[in-house]
């Protein structure tokens, strides 16, 4: 039976490692320069390749890891949680989270940066992996699809309403999301280092 209680968590948690708010930025800056069909379909493709790129790690992630890196999902976690960290200061301070290159076509935008890193980024794809590990591949697959479709929601409504946000509000904004995006990063690193100690002194 699926349990949708815990999958609407891991959904909300992996939306969080996704963060709408960057690509909120990222729209507005897109629609600046171009036409809103171009935008439409560079939305449609770059969470289309996001959603594979995380159902490919969290298919194929742990076997990599353990199998052919040796690498513990405790290790994985303060990797991940590390440049979520990093991710966070940097909006804190700057209010943005993204640097975007000035390209003549939209789409070739879609892959990157835009479904990787912004969607499918390292903390997104550690997620992705440590979801399999602990609740399987069903259960992560959905979380991940849900996120995925708000995410790609959220940048079809700011689409609409961006004119009437100025950017003074949106950096606050971002600078809010990134206070958090820290302390998530922070905990996550906190469980890693937890979790190879517990590994240690079992093997010990």
């Amino acid at each position: 039976m699926v349990d949708w209680l815990s999958i609407l968590s891991s959904a909300l948690f992996m939306l969080i490692m996704i963060d709408p708010s960057d690509k909120i930025l990222l729209v507005s800056l897109l629609r600046e320069d171009f036409h809103i069909e171009d935008i439409k379909t560079l939305i449609i493709r770059a969470n289309l390749i996001g959603f594979l790129l995380l159902f490919l790690f969290a298919v194929s992630g742990q076997i990599i890891l353990q199998e052919i890196f040796h690498i513990d999902i405790n290790a994985l976690r303060v990797a991940g949680g590390f440049v979520l960290f990093k991710i966070g200061l940097e909006a804190l301070e700057s209010g943005g989270m993204l640097t975007l290159k000035r390209e003549k076509n939209i789409l070739a935008l879609a892959a990157v940066p835009v479904a990787t890193p912004l969607i499918a980024g390292p903390a997104a794809i550690t997620t992705a992996i440590t979801l399999t590990a602990e609740k399987g591949l069903l259960h992560a697959t959905i979380a991940i699809l849900l996120a995925i479709l708000f995410t790609a929601l959220t940048m079809f409504i700011t689409l609409y309403i961006i004119k009437n946000v100025s950017k003074t509000t949106l950096g606050v904004f971002i600078r809010i999301i990134g206070m958090f995006t820290m302390a998530i990063g922070a905990q996550m690193m906190v469980q890693g280092v937890v979790g190879i100690y517990l590994l240690m002194t079992s093997a010990a």
